[in-house]
């Protein structure tokens, strides 16, 4: 599967009741925030051999290995930042990060478009963001260029009931706008239905 942009991300935060609190959605509106890149990780397990009677009997592979999304986004808002990696902030202003920083659990959603032009959809029903660096560099000669910041989110099974249940990720690629919505909502209840045109 060729991907062809990287057009929007929507992020569900959850409370523990698995309530949608804030939606966050990045598709390069002015200071709101842009996507540039995503990389998925882990999807597949490792394969393992099993031997019998002297040979490669059986290759037993289940389940994924980790499941990881490598985010790049660009001028994400300092709020959603926050809210997303679990910082707490206080009434005088001051957002702290400490022992008891935990994010909570969101859902993701990556929309990219084939080769042909349909949709494509990537959807993750829940995990948390985790950040690792915060880079400072010196002003030099020139116009400053920003940098996409890198995030990473972790994925788990869904523990829903119904037809993710066990699921780690859903997938669709085409045209079909009952299934594009109904992945839509599957992992992003609060989004609109809104079918790309193309």
């Amino acid at each position: 599967m060729v991907l062809v942009g990287f057009k929007k991300a929507t992020i569900d935060i959850f409370d523990k009741d698995r309530n949608v609190t804030k939606q966050i959605i990045i598709q390069g509106k002015q200071d709101e925030g842009a996507t540039t890149s995503a990389e998925i990780t882990g999807l597949s397990a490792e394969p393992v051999k099993v031997y019998g009677s002297d040979v490669a009997y059986y290759v037993s592979q289940r389940g994924t290995n980790n499941p990881s999304v490598n985010l790049g986004l660009l001028d994400l808002e300092n709020e959603d930042s926050d809210i997303m990696l679990g910082y707490k902030l206080a009434d005088s202003g001051i957002t702290f990060v400490g022992n008891d920083t935990e994010p909570p659990y969101c859902s993701l959603l990556l929309e990219s478009s084939d080769l042909n032009g349909n949709v494509a959809l990537l959807g993750f029903f829940k995990g948390k963001f985790s950040k690792e660096n915060t880079t400072l560099n010196t002003l030099g000669e020139g116009t400053y260029t920003p940098e996409a910041e890198n995030y990473v989110f972790t994925p788990i099974e869904d523990d829903r009931d119904g037809e993710s249940l066990g699921q780690v990720m859903g997938k669709y690629v085409g045209a079909d706008e009952t299934t594009i919505t109904a992945l839509r909502e599957l992992v992003a209840p609060a989004v609109q239905a809104e079918v790309p045109a193309g």
